[in-house]
């Protein structure tokens, strides 16, 4: 059981902080011990993990909001003249302003119900490729490994460089979190992830290659 999924017993910040901790830098310990929940049947067994990936989700997409919209104002906005080719309320900075305010909500909104199909989706086909290398456990165990590896988005609050080593981190995790809860050998689990998206990558050349053929 992760301290996350005790939050009651634990406290939410502390279970928060303990859990982003461990999951990140003590990977192999964490995944061992995240069948051990006690709640097979339950639904926290799937609420803790997915309001846990929701969260750093959330600072991702905040962060890197925020980093774009910065670059974009310092690059563009800094200098007025090109602003006559946008909307004019756009031109008065308190419209802007409120319009970055706006956007934001929206995104938020938006892009969590997006990524909550994502999640889903993703949980679907990896563990297809999991049961396919051979993997001991359910798709539950497959959805909170992924959620509890969600806490790589905090790295986003570094720019330019933050989503790369978010991705890098992330999938390292997965790969151990399939190896310690599958028991299946490193080689294994770490096919059981470059496959779907290798699997991925082959239907999107067929797609375009056949849009460039009817052209």
């Amino acid at each position: 059981m992760t301290d996350f999924d005790d939050i009651k017993e634990t406290g939410f910040f502390k279970a928060l902080f303990s859990t982003w901790k461990k999951s990140l830098f003590n990977p192999e310990i964490f995944y061992k011990e995240l069948n051990n929940t006690g709640e097979d049947h339950d639904i926290k067994a799937l609420a803790h993990p997915y309001f846990y990936a929701i969260i750093f989700t959330y600072i991702n997409l905040v962060f890197s909001f925020f980093w774009e919209v910065m670059f974009f104002k310092i690059g563009f906005y800094r200098n007025y003249a090109i602003l006559p080719k946008i909307p004019l309320f756009f031109t008065n900075k308190n419209f802007i302003d409120l319009y970055i305010v706006i956007g934001v909500i929206f995104l938020l909104l938006l892009l969590g119900i997006l990524y909550t199909i994502f999640l889903s989706l993703l949980t679907v086909i990896i563990h297809g490729f999991v049961m396919l290398m051979g993997g001991k456990q359910g798709i539950k165990n497959t959805f909170r490994i992924i959620g509890y590896a969600s806490g790589v988005g905090v790295f986003s609050i570094f720019p330019i460089f933050g989503y790369n080593i978010s991705a890098a981190w992330f999938a390292a995790l997965l790969i151990i979190g399939i190896k310690e809860t599958n028991g299946l050998s490193t080689p294994r689990s770490i096919m059981a992830l470059l496959l779907p998206f290798i699997f991925i990558s082959l239907i999107l050349v067929v797609f375009f290659i056949k849009i460039l053929a009817a052209r």
